[in-house]
This record gives C-alpha cells, structure tokens and sequence, in this order.
C-alpha cells in the first residue's frame, strides 16, 4: 500500500466496478458499459485500481510500447487517488527498466498544471478518434538501481535504519548497498563478516511504498556478489516473515531455506578450471 489508496490491477471481476467509475467521465476511449469493460480486460488492457475500505476511487490503463510507458483513461473520485495512480505507473516503468512515461489526457484548463506538479511536462498535442483535441505530457523517470553506499546517503541510512549516521558520513562503508530512485535512497542493505569465510546479510531494510517489487532480492543479490568476490564462500540471510514471502525468488537464485535463515554457498570451481599452469 502507498499513501491511502491500495493500488492493485483490475481484473475480469472488476468489470462492473470500472464501467461505474468511468460513466458519465465522457473520456475518449473509456468502457461505456460493464461488457465492454471486460472485453477490454479479456483482450489485454491493463488497468490499475485505487481502492480503500469504500470501494474503488480510481483507474487508469496503462501500456508499454517501444521503451515507453503509456497511460490514459485517468479517473479519479477523490483527489488523491488520481495522483497515486500516476506514481504507481511510473513504480511499474522503473521496474520494467523504461526510462520514460508518457500520457494522453484531455486539453482542458487545468490540465497541465495537474500533472506539472506529478512531474510531467506537455510535448504535443493529439486528436481522439471523436476529434476531442488531447494533451501529450512525458516525463523522464528516475533511474531505480542498487549501488554502494555513498557518503551523502548518511542520514538517509539513519532514517530507514535508526543507525548513527556518523559513521556512513565518513565515506563508503564496505559491505553497505542502497537501493536508489534516482538521488532518493529507499532502502538499505549491510554484510558483516561472522568468521569462518561466513558472510551474515542483514535483512533488506525498503521504504514503505517499494515493497513487492522485487528490491529485497536484488538488495540481497547485490550484497551476496559483493561478498563472495571478496573471499567469503557462503552468505546467509535472516529468513524472516518478509523474506520468506520472498521464497520463489531467492531459491531461483540458489538461495536455500535451512531452519530460519537462507544460505547461499559459493559453487567449487570444478576440477581443471582457473589458468592454465
């Protein structure tokens, strides 16, 4: 959950739902009915709901075509959830690896200065199908990567850990990996050696809203690759509740579940590999 709204993607029960939320919006395109809504659905049109304890507040459809993201149909009840549904688009791009997101909306007063303050910017202008004249908005998403730590993420590390910043303040601390959406760390990752070549992982540590999108793996990937080049030969990872939902994942990439933990061990080379003598 991000903000107040769950957003999640619609699904063929939720036909009904999304032709009452888009009647009368009179937006280009939009299901007129509740069958049309589900052959959209049926014929691949993705669709995300905002939604909270009173039901659904929001859709938009969304797309990726040639590198870029693209969505239309925004509709909102309550003010907030349209921007969420805009945020959870780009979430979806940078985990998809596209650079940038682009959205057709109707040319009326206002419009662009909505979106101007979720980051998007005009770049044209279109006609709909019924001649209604549409504005093109982009904007060029932020690069979502883990990385070593830098001096500068100090007191981004001491908010989502609780950690003495001063230490991170000094430089990079071996061993310590964030998860960056663009300049703004969202999540932290730290080894510490236990002895006997044994590399212990803490669990990944993500800001509330990266959840469930696959950040703790790469987190805990990107520290196990640190560790096993410089010399420890097996990595474990605490096997919490959080991590455990994680399972499929990890075991994809030889990850083990031993009692409350997941170890990793470094393959032996095998006989007759390395340079020849």
């Amino acid at each position: 959950m991000s903000g107040r709204f769950r957003v999640r993607e619609a699904d063929a029960e939720d036909a009904e739902a999304l032709a009452e939320l888009y009647a009368g919006s009179g937006l280009p395109g939009a299901p007129g009915d509740a069958p049309e809504a589900a052959r959209m659905l049926q014929t691949g049109a993705a669709f995300l709901l905002a939604e909270d304890d009173a039901g659904i507040a929001g859709a938009v459809r969304w797309r990726e075509e040639e590198g870029v993201a693209w969505f239309d149909l925004l509709r909102s009840l309550e003010p907030p959830a349209g921007a969420e549904l805009v945020r959870a688009v780009g979430r979806r791009a940078q985990d998809r690896g596209l650079r940038l997101a682009r959205c057709r909306a109707p040319d009326t007063p206002g419009m662009a200065a909505y979106f101007a303050r979720l980051g998007y910017l005009p770049v044209g202008r279109e006609r709909a199908e019924d001649g209604r004249a549409l504005l093109v908005l982009e904007r060029r998403l932020p690069l979502l990567t883990v990385r070593e730590q830098r001096r500068g993420d100090a007191a981004a590390i001491a908010r989502l850990t609780g950690a003495d910043p001063w230490p991170f303040a000094q430089g990079a601390r071996p061993g310590w990996f964030v998860a960056a959406d663009g300049e703004r760390v969202v999540g932290v990752i730290g080894v510490r050696d236990a002895g006997a070549g044994v590399a212990e992982l803490a669990e990944p540590v993500v800001e509330a809203g990266y959840e469930g999108r696959g950040l703790e793996v790469w987190m805990a990937e990107r520290a196990r690759e640190w560790a096993q080049t410089n010399g420890f030969h097996t990595c474990v990872l605490p096997a919490t509740p959080r991590m455990r939902a994680l399972r499929r994942a990890l075991e994809d990439r030889l990850w083990q579940l031993e009692g409350g933990r997941f170890v990793h061990t470094r393959p032996r080379a095998a006989e007759g590999d390395g340079a020849e003598r």
